[in-house]
């Protein structure tokens, strides 16, 4: 699904590619109303303005934020206590810094993902050996 406005908070926000990457709209949060907390690779977990983060290309609406006004007051919350916390491949990765926010817990399918196919190739060069 394209994203579709209005987006409300807590709403993901995912750019296709291999990793996808994920964000989450915050609403406005920043000092001239940056919306959108994004942790680019390598970097700290920053505010962007949306228009910035539509202008990249494809972005994909991923899961719908709360609805209760507490649960969007967490969100916000959790967005502003992660601000400036580095994006590391292993983790904390953009999955986790945005599952977070969203949800108060730290996941990556991604990296999970990532590990069971390790795994795998592990045991098949095992078994081939």
């Amino acid at each position: 699904m394209t994203v579709s406005l209005p987006l409300g908070v807590g709403d993901e926000l995912r750019i296709p590619g291999l990793p996808v990457h994920v964000m989450t709209y915050v609403g406005p949060l920043g000092p001239h109303g940056e919306d959108v907390l994004d942790t680019p690779k390598g970097e700290g977990a920053r505010l962007v303005h949306l228009l910035s983060v539509l202008n990249r290309g494809t972005v994909l609406l991923g899961q719908r934020g709360p609805e209760s006004c507490d649960e969007q007051r967490a969100v916000r919350e959790r967005a502003i206590y992660v601000l400036g916390t580095r994006h590391n491949p292993l983790g904390p990765n953009c999955e986790h810094i945005a599952s977070y926010v969203r949800t108060g817990i730290a996941e990556s399918p991604q990296l999970r993902g990532a590990g069971l196919l390790s795994l795998i190739g592990v045991g098949l060069f095992a078994l081939a050996g």
